[in-house]
C-alpha cells in the first residue's frame, strides 16, 4: 500500500525555521516500509526558505496562519496539491497537536477532494484525547488513540484486506454514522524493536540539514505530574528505556549515513535516571565519536558528576524547565522543584560554562503582574545564557486544562486556530486584563530577546542548531 503521512503546517506561514523532523511519523513509516509498504512524509512545517526567527518575531507574525487557513490558494496548499498529484497515496495519516487542528482539517479536505473515498487516519495527542471530536470532521474517518507503531501496522493489514475493525485495539473510527471506540492498547514492552526512523522516506530529502537529522528519543514517558504539560498524553507517565547500546548505534549510525555531528535528545527528561545517561556517555567516548548534544531535563536531576561526564562525551547545551520565578506559581503548576534549587543547577551549569536555556511559562491562570516581575527578577537573578519564553496554552488533557474546562472558559469545540503558546495574548489569566496582559508580554518578549543578544555575544557561545 502506498501510505502518505502528513505533518500539516502552522509554524511555516509564520516564516518560522522548525527545527527537526516529525519523529513520530517517521518511526511509524519505517515500522511499515519493513512489513512491504511504500510510506512517503509529506512535513509542510520544512521550508528551506524558513528562518530562525526569536518567539517574539513568530508571535508578530501569528496572524498570517489564520489568514492562511482562508486562503485556498497559499503556496503551502497548492505544494500539498503538489504532493498528492505525485504520489497518488492509497492512504494518509496525519499527525494533529492542538494548535494544528485547524491546519489538519483543511489538509483532510484537501486530500478527500483529491482522491473520495481515501482513508483518512488522525493520530497524536489531539485526537488522542478527542477521538469522538476529532471524527466529526467528515474527512476524517479512524483515530489512532496513543502510541501509534503497532496499531498502524495492524490496522492497515486489516484495511487492505476488507476485515473489520472492531478487534484493533487503540483506535476509534465511524461505522454506519456511529463512533466507535475500541479499548486501549498496551504500550510497547521494548523499544529497542523499532527500527531507526525512516529519514529517506521525508518528501524533500536533500533540503535537510545534517543539524535538522539530530533529532532521538531514548526514552518514552515522564513520571512528573505539571499540571500545564501533556507530554503524558502519548506517552503516559510510564517511563521506557531504550538500551544505552542501541541509542549509541544510533548516533553513531547518524553520524556516518548522514553527517550529523549535533544530536538533540527529545526525551522530557533525559537525566531521569542516572545511570542510563552514564552509559550512554560512556558509549559515545568509547566510540570515539566527535559530536555535539543537547538534553532537555529538569533543575534537580543535574548535579557534578553527571554533568562531568556529559560534558567529556560532548554536551554543550542543556535544557531545564524553570517555567516562573514564583515560588506560588511553581506550585500551582506542580512542579516539584523550589527557586533555590534551581539557584543551585543555574551555579552548576554556569560553573561548567554549558550552553543552558531555561524555559519560563508565562500566563498560568493566577499570573499577576507581581509574579511576572518576580520572573524577570529570577532571570536576571540565574542570568542563563539563553531563555526561551513562551504563553501558557491550555493543553488537552492537562490537569489546567480541566480546570479551565469545568470553569467553562474553553470546551473541545474551541475554534483551535488562535490556541497556541506563541501569541502575546491570552485569554486565560485570572488576575489580568487580557489587554493588559498581552502588552505586559511584549514588554517581557523585548526584555528576554535583549537579553539572549547580549548573553550570546557576552559568552561567545551558540545554539547548534541554528540556521547561519
Amino acid at each position: 500500500m502506498k501510505i502518505l503521512f502528513i505533518d500539516p503546517p502552522f509554524q511555516r506561514f509564520m516564516g518560522y525555521h522548525r527545527f527537526y523532523y516529525p519523529l513520530g511519523l517517521a518511526s511509524m513509516a519505517a515500522v511499515l516500509r519493513k512489513r512491504g509498504h511504500i510510506v512517503k512524509i509529506y512535513d509542510a512545517e520544512h521550508s528551506r526558505d524558513a528562518q530562525t526567527l526569536s518567539w517574539a518575531q513568530v508571535a508578530e507574525k501569528y496572524e498570517l496562519y489564520p489568514q492562511a487557513l482562508e486562503n485556498d490558494s497559499h503556496p503551502v496548499w497548492e505544494e500539498l496539491r503538489t504532493v498528492l498529484k505525485e504520489f497518488d497515496p492509497d492512504l494518509i495519516g496525519i499527525s494533529i497537536l492542538s494548535p494544528k487542528v485547524k491546519s489538519a482539517s483543511k489538509v483532510a479536505r484537501i486530500c478527500k477532494h483529491f482522491k473520495k473515498g481515501i482513508p483518512i487516519i488522525a493520530g497524536a495527542d489531539h485526537p488522542t484525547i478527542f477521538p469522538a471530536e476529532t471524527l466529526k470532521d467528515p474527512n476524517i474517518d479512524i483515530v489512532v488513540r496513543g502510541e501509534g507503531e503497532e496499531t498502524m501496522v495492524e490496522l492497515i493489514s486489516h484495511l487492505e484486506n476488507a476485515q473489520a475493525l472492531d478487534t484493533i485495539a487503540g483506535i476509534s473510527y465511524k461505522e454506519k454514522n456511529e463512533i466507535k471506540h475500541n479499548p486501549d492498547r498496551e504500550l510497547i514492552g521494548n523499544l529497542d524493536d523499532l527500527p531507526y526512523p525512516a529519514l529517506e522516506a521525508l518528501i524533500g530529502f536533500d533540503t535537510y540539514r545534517p543539524e535538522d537529522f539530530g533529532a532521538i528519543m531514548a526514552s518514552r514517558g515522564c513520571p512528573f505530574s505539571c499540571t500545564f504539560c501533556g507530554i503524558f498524553n502519548v506517552w503516559t507517565r510510564k517511563t521506557r528505556f531504550r538500551s544505552p547500546a542501541r541509542v549509541v548505534a544510533e548516533i553513531q549510525m547518524l553520524h556516518d549515513r548522514y553527517g550529523v555531528n549535533y544530536i538533540s535528545f527529545r526525551d522530557a527528561s533525559f537525566t531521569l535516571r542516572r545511570d542510563f545517561v552514564k552509559e550512554i556517555c560512556q558509549g559515545i567516548i568509547r566510540s570515539g565519536l566527535v559530536i555535539q548534544w543537547e538534553c532537555l531535563t529538569r533543575p534537580d536531576l543535574l548535579d557534578d558528576e553527571l554533568l562531568t561526564l556529559m560534558q567529556q562525551a560532548g554536551c554543550v547545551t542543556v535544557r531545564i524547565g524553570v517555567e516562573s520565578g514564583s515560588e506560588e506559581i511553581l506550585v500551582y503548576m506542580k512542579k516539584k522543584t523550589e527557586l533555590d534549587g534551581i539557584r543551585a543547577a543555574a551555579n552548576l551549569l554556569n560553573k561548567y560554562n554549558f550552553y543552558w536555556s531555561a524555559y519560563f511559562l508565562f500566563g498560568t491562570p493566577p499570573e499577576t503582574k507581581e509574579t511576572i516581575q518576580q520572573t524577570l527578577d529570577f532571570i536576571k537573578e540565574i542570568n542563563p545564557p539563553f531563555v526561551t519564553l513562551s504563553i501558557f496554552d491550555p493543553i488537552p488533557g492537562t490537569e489546567m486544562y480541566g480546570e479551565l474546562e469545568q470553569c467553562g472558559l474553553i470546551s473541545a469545540d474551541e475554534g483551535w486556530n488562535m490556541e497556541s503558546n506563541q501569541r502575546f495574548r491570552s485569554n486565560y489569566v485570572y488576575a489580568m486584563p487580557a489587554d493588559e496582559f498581552e502588552n505586559t508580554m511584549k514588554e517581557v518578549a523585548a526584555f528576554v530577546e535583549d537579553l539572549n543578544k547580549k548573553n550570546s555575544a557576552r559568552l561567545g557561545l551558540r545554539d547548534g542548531r541554528l540556521k547561519a
